[in-house]
């Protein structure tokens, strides 16, 4: 499961609202441009996402407003964007290191399920993805854009 998120215009994202075929389409369209603006966290979302509840950081990267049944697609507006910006912006990862924790990760079936395999690797794996999300939204903020979610299998 890897999560990826596509900056796209207020008005793109309304018009794929409560329509995953055309969320799919837009997400493959804007996400293949040379010029697309992406925050690919890929398998990394629930190690950032047990970092940011355990540092009580107050994001859920995969909170957004639902466009399919499935899951797949979520779409974040620009007032979510900056919210979001400012958050992990006043979250460096420095504050969430503290609260890496293998042992608990891997009790609590964190995915990818690696954390103790290697912590000191997963741990610079984090910062390094935790570093592409930050970047994302802070860029997508001061355009004011939208994001686009993809959560796939």
């Amino acid at each position: 499961m890897t999560l990826d998120y596509v900056e796209v215009t207020p008005q793109q994202l309304a018009d794929v609202a409560d329509d995953g075929e055309k969320a799919d389409e837009l997400y493959e369209q804007v996400s293949s441009g040379e010029t697309a603006i992406s925050g690919f966290v890929e398998k990394a979302w629930d190690g950032i996402q047990y970092l940011l509840d355990a540092a009580d950081v107050g994001v859920q990267l995969r909170e957004g407003e639902p466009i399919d049944d499935d899951g797949e697609f979520s779409g974040f507006d620009p007032d979510v964007v900056r919210h979001i910006a400012q958050r992990l912006n006043d979250a460096p990862f420095e504050r969430l290191a503290p609260y890496y924790n293998p042992t608990d990760m891997t009790e609590r079936n964190v995915y990818p399920h690696c954390w103790d395999s290697d912590p000191e690797t997963e741990r610079e794996y984090l910062r390094e993805r935790y570093a592409v999300l930050r970047m994302f939204f802070d860029t997508v903020a001061r355009n004011g854009n939208a994001a686009l979610a993809s959560f796939s299998v």
